[in-house]
Protein backbone atom coordinates (compact mmCIF):
# COMPACT_ATOMS: atom_id res chain seq x y z
CA UNK A 1 0.00 0.00 0.00
CA UNK A 2 1.20 3.23 -0.68
CA UNK A 3 2.19 5.87 1.82
CA UNK A 4 -0.04 8.69 1.89
CA UNK A 5 2.07 11.70 0.46
CA UNK A 6 2.70 9.16 -2.52
CA UNK A 7 -1.12 9.12 -2.90
CA UNK A 8 -1.43 12.96 -2.36
CA UNK A 9 1.26 13.23 -5.31
CA UNK A 10 -0.74 10.87 -7.21
CA UNK A 11 -3.81 12.98 -6.76
CA UNK A 12 -2.16 16.11 -7.75
CA UNK A 13 -0.77 14.81 -10.68
CA UNK A 14 -4.35 13.65 -12.01
CA UNK A 15 -6.27 16.94 -10.97
CA UNK A 16 -3.63 19.57 -12.59
CA UNK A 17 -3.80 16.68 -15.87
CA UNK A 18 -7.54 17.64 -15.88
CA UNK A 19 -7.45 21.20 -15.03
CA UNK A 20 -4.78 21.65 -18.10
CA UNK A 21 -7.68 19.60 -20.50
CA UNK A 22 -10.05 21.96 -18.78
CA UNK A 23 -8.37 25.08 -19.34
CA UNK A 24 -7.18 23.71 -23.07
CA UNK A 25 -11.03 23.61 -24.14
CA UNK A 26 -11.66 26.89 -23.18
CA UNK A 27 -8.58 28.26 -25.11
CA UNK A 28 -6.47 29.19 -21.63
CA UNK A 29 -3.91 28.00 -19.33
CA UNK A 30 -4.45 27.72 -15.65
CA UNK A 31 -2.26 30.38 -15.03
CA UNK A 32 -3.73 32.94 -17.52
CA UNK A 33 -7.39 31.41 -15.52
CA UNK A 34 -6.46 32.36 -12.50
CA UNK A 35 -5.35 35.64 -13.75
CA UNK A 36 -8.42 35.98 -15.39
CA UNK A 37 -9.99 35.31 -11.85
CA UNK A 38 -7.82 37.89 -10.11
CA UNK A 39 -8.71 40.59 -12.62
CA UNK A 40 -12.24 40.05 -12.56
CA UNK A 41 -11.80 39.99 -8.27
CA UNK A 42 -10.82 44.04 -9.08
CA UNK A 43 -7.17 43.19 -8.83
CA UNK A 44 -6.37 45.68 -12.03
CA UNK A 45 -2.45 46.76 -11.66
CA UNK A 46 0.30 44.59 -12.10
CA UNK A 47 1.61 45.46 -9.18
CA UNK A 48 -1.66 43.76 -6.92
CA UNK A 49 -1.52 41.01 -9.73
CA UNK A 50 2.08 40.44 -9.20
CA UNK A 51 1.28 40.24 -5.51
CA UNK A 52 -1.97 37.99 -5.34
CA UNK A 53 -0.69 35.77 -7.71
CA UNK A 54 3.07 35.71 -6.50
CA UNK A 55 5.12 36.26 -9.65
CA UNK A 56 7.60 38.61 -11.09
CA UNK A 57 7.02 41.63 -13.30
CA UNK A 58 8.32 40.02 -16.24
CA UNK A 59 6.45 36.86 -16.16
CA UNK A 60 3.22 38.48 -15.07
CA UNK A 61 3.56 40.96 -18.26
CA UNK A 62 3.76 37.94 -20.18
CA UNK A 63 1.01 36.33 -18.98
CA UNK A 64 -1.01 39.47 -19.79
CA UNK A 65 0.21 40.20 -22.90
CA UNK A 66 -1.08 36.66 -23.98
CA UNK A 67 -4.42 37.55 -22.27
CA UNK A 68 -4.63 40.78 -24.44
CA UNK A 69 -3.61 39.16 -27.73
CA UNK A 70 -6.45 36.75 -27.47
CA UNK A 71 -8.84 39.59 -26.38
CA UNK A 72 -9.80 38.35 -23.09
CA UNK A 73 -8.41 41.82 -21.10
CA UNK A 74 -8.24 45.32 -22.15
CA UNK A 75 -5.20 47.31 -21.15
CA UNK A 76 -5.30 51.12 -20.29
CA UNK A 77 -2.42 53.64 -18.94
CA UNK A 78 -3.46 54.82 -15.63
CA UNK A 79 -1.73 58.03 -16.27
CA UNK A 80 -1.89 59.25 -12.40
CA UNK A 81 0.16 56.47 -11.13
CA UNK A 82 3.91 55.85 -12.02
CA UNK A 83 5.44 53.04 -10.13
CA UNK A 84 9.25 53.54 -9.63
CA UNK A 85 9.17 55.07 -12.59
CA UNK A 86 7.74 52.76 -14.82
CA UNK A 87 3.90 53.63 -16.49
CA UNK A 88 1.62 51.41 -14.97
CA UNK A 89 -1.66 50.33 -16.55
CA UNK A 90 -5.05 49.08 -15.35
CA UNK A 91 -6.34 45.79 -16.71
CA UNK A 92 -9.90 44.56 -17.67
CA UNK A 93 -11.78 41.73 -18.51
CA UNK A 94 -13.48 42.16 -22.05
CA UNK A 95 -16.79 40.57 -22.82
CA UNK A 96 -15.12 37.82 -24.49
CA UNK A 97 -12.91 37.64 -21.23
CA UNK A 98 -15.47 37.80 -19.00
CA UNK A 99 -17.79 34.85 -21.06
CA UNK A 100 -14.33 33.11 -21.26
CA UNK A 101 -13.99 32.71 -17.77
CA UNK A 102 -17.92 31.94 -16.87
CA UNK A 103 -17.36 28.95 -19.20
CA UNK A 104 -14.50 27.93 -17.18
CA UNK A 105 -15.69 28.20 -14.24
CA UNK A 106 -18.66 26.47 -14.75
CA UNK A 107 -17.04 23.75 -16.76
CA UNK A 108 -14.72 23.38 -12.90
CA UNK A 109 -17.62 23.56 -10.96
CA UNK A 110 -19.79 20.78 -12.92
CA UNK A 111 -15.99 18.88 -12.33
CA UNK A 112 -16.23 18.84 -8.81
CA UNK A 113 -19.84 18.10 -8.70
CA UNK A 114 -19.10 14.98 -11.13
CA UNK A 115 -16.14 14.21 -8.41
CA UNK A 116 -18.79 14.22 -5.41
CA UNK A 117 -21.48 13.08 -6.80
CA UNK A 118 -21.34 9.74 -4.62
CA UNK A 119 -20.52 11.60 -1.71
CA UNK A 120 -22.17 12.14 1.41
CA UNK A 121 -22.05 14.85 3.05
CA UNK A 122 -20.53 14.19 5.93
CA UNK A 123 -17.73 11.74 3.95
CA UNK A 124 -16.93 16.05 2.47
CA UNK A 125 -17.11 17.77 5.71
CA UNK A 126 -14.46 14.50 7.03
CA UNK A 127 -12.41 15.13 3.88
CA UNK A 128 -12.23 18.66 4.73
CA UNK A 129 -11.25 18.39 8.26
CA UNK A 130 -8.36 15.65 7.09
CA UNK A 131 -7.01 18.25 4.15
CA UNK A 132 -6.95 21.03 6.75
CA UNK A 133 -5.21 18.88 9.30
CA UNK A 134 -2.95 18.22 7.05
CA UNK A 135 -2.04 21.60 5.99
CA UNK A 136 -1.43 22.66 9.27
CA UNK A 137 0.65 19.87 9.95
CA UNK A 138 2.98 20.51 6.78
CA UNK A 139 2.80 24.26 8.23
CA UNK A 140 4.43 23.47 11.43
CA UNK A 141 7.25 20.84 9.83
CA UNK A 142 10.42 23.43 9.55
CA UNK A 143 12.98 22.16 6.80
CA UNK A 144 16.72 23.34 7.23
Amino acid sequence: MKEPLDNLLDLQREYQRFIKKLAKKNKLTFAEWQLLQQISNGNNSQESLAQKMQLDISTLSRQLSRLTQKKFVSVTKNQQVKVKARKSYCYKLSQLGKTVLSQMNADFDEFGQKVFAQWSLEEKNFLKILINRLMQSMKRVKLN
